[in-house]
C-alpha cells in the first residue's frame, strides 16, 4: 500500500472509532456544553450584548477571565454556549464582575478613551448611565486582584 493511502486509511479508522465511542464529545461541543449562558460564575467578567443581562433581547454573551486588549475579533457566545459570527467590540450594554479582581472597561483598543470601573461582585444592567456607555467598550483591564 502507498503511504498516502495508508494515512487516509488510518485516519478514517480513527476518526470512525471517536465517533463510535459512547460518551465522547468533540472538543467545541465539550467546550461549549459545559458553559451555560448567563451563568456567570466566578472566576468570570461577564459581558451581554443587551441591557439588563440580556433579559427580553438576545442571548449573546461571553464570559472573561483575564484582561483583553482588543475586543476586536472576538465573538460573542449563543444561548447554547456556541461561538457566533457577531463581533463583540462596541456591542457590550451590561456587565457583572465575579473575578476576585477590579475590572475597567474601556472604550477604545488598548485601555484607551473613557472607562468604567467594576469591583469584584458589581454589576450594571445599563451601560448607557456611566461613562463607558452603551455598545462602547473595546478593552478591559483587570487590577488589584485578590
Amino acid at each position: 500500500m502507498k503511504p498516502l493511502k495508508k494515512t487516509a486509511l488510518a485516519t478514517a479508522a480513527l476518526l470512525a472509532a471517536t465517533v463510535l465511542v459512547p460518551g465522547f464529545i468533540p472538543a467545541a461541543q465539550a467546550e461549549a456544553s459545559d458553559i451555560r449562558a448567563g451563568s456567570c460564575n466566578a472566576p468570570n467578567f461577564c459581558l451581554f450584548e443587551n441591557a439588563n443581562f440580556n433579559q427580553g433581547g438576545v442571548n449573546h454573551w461571553r464570559d472573561i477571565t483575564h484582561e483583553d486588549d482588543d475586543f476586536m475579533g472576538n465573538h460573542w457566545r449563543d444561548n447554547n454556549g456556541y461561538l457566533t459570527n457577531v463581533d463583540m467590540n462596541d456591542e457590550t450594554s451590561s456587565v457583572k464582575n465575579r473575578t476576585g479582581c477590579s475590572v475597567r472597561l474601556y472604550e477604545h483598543a488598548n485601555y484607551q478613551g473613557d472607562f468604567t470601573g467594576f469591583d469584584n461582585g458589581a454589576g450594571d444592567g445599563s451601560l448607557s448611565d456611566n461613562r463607558i456607555g452603551n455598545d462602547r467598550a473595546s478593552s478591559a483591564l483587570f487590577f488589584n486582584c485578590a
